[in-house]
């Protein structure tokens, strides 16, 4: 294979920083990597240039897809930082393969029946080796989204892995729970019946409303639903003859909150997901 392409890698070989120039105009005009025309056109020739410098030590080398891997890697990084997206890096990989062999039949390199057939070979070849580029390039792509992803999630990041109390398992946060609404049931009782208020240890049944929405989702509003019952059912028994209204807007409060909660979780749900496929 080395022997049929060695006229293609000569011709890299001695003309690489016109193949160069030619990708260069090529891809900052298409309209497929528009973002190519915003950065300087020695910027993006260089990058030609290194990619066909690669491509004749890929041809050279015993491992081309470990070979390619600094290339990728580099060009990546360097498209991810200029905000270039990967569809377009891609399809300027594409256009580098294009221009060359665009450039090798314009200079005749393979006139004879012969050298026809060889150029075939050598198409086969140069096909596997951009195919091992393009992959490399999605490959640290996605690695580079996933460790922004990681920066930038921050504090969702830690709901994502169900924290707090993210490795207590089923059992245990029942039995935390159940504890929490016991201890809001004897708060409850002992304001209203000795104290004859509800000032300040409602805030309290936030603690119970947070957890199980971080815990259940959805399902954490049954939690809300039944201290603010709780509420109003301790208030009828204790408190006659006090207005409702404090106690009811505390339950509407409680309801409220739980549903506010459950939505944010179901969305991050969704981000845990998209994490996932990362």
């Amino acid at each position: 294979m080395k022997t049929f392409a060695a006229k293609l890698f000569d011709l890299i070989e001695l003309k690489t920083e016109d193949i160069a120039a030619q990708w260069a105009k090529d891809v900052m005009k298409h309209n497929r990597t528009p973002s190519y025309g915003s950065l300087p056109e020695e910027t993006v020739i260089e990058l030609g240039v290194k990619f066909y410098r690669l491509f004749r030590q890929m041809s050279l080398s015993n491992t081309p897809y470990e070979t390619a891997k600094t290339f990728s890697s580099d060009y990546a990084e360097e498209c991810y930082e200029k905000k270039i997206p990967l569809q377009e890096a891609l399809y300027a990989v594409i256009l580098m393969r294009r221009n060359l062999w665009l450039y090798a039949d314009f200079q005749g390199t393979f006139m004879t029946v012969l050298e026809q057939y060889q150029a075939v070979e050598a198409l086969n070849w140069t096909i596997l080796m951009f195919d091992y580029v393009s992959y490399q390039i999605t490959e640290k792509y996605h690695e580079l989204i996933k460790g922004d992803a990681d920066k930038k999630i921050g504090f969702v990041k830690m709901l994502i892995k169900d924290q707090p109390f993210g490795e207590k398992k089923s059992a245990d946060k029942i039995l935390i729970m159940f504890i929490l609404l016991l201890g809001a049931v004897i708060l409850t009782y002992y304001y209203h019946s000795s104290l004859a208020t509800s000032t300040v240890f409602t805030h309290l049944f936030y603690i119970p409303i947070i957890l199980a929405s971080l815990w259940w989702g959805a399902k954490g509003i049954f939690i809300a639903v039944f201290l603010g019952i709780v509420i109003l059912v301790s208030h009828t028994l204790f408190l006659q003859g006090i207005p409702f209204t404090d106690d009811i807007i505390r339950a509407v409060m409680f309801i409220v909150i739980g549903v506010v909660l459950s939505w944010l979780m179901g969305n991050v749900k969704k981000m845990k997901d998209i994490y996932h496929n990362l």
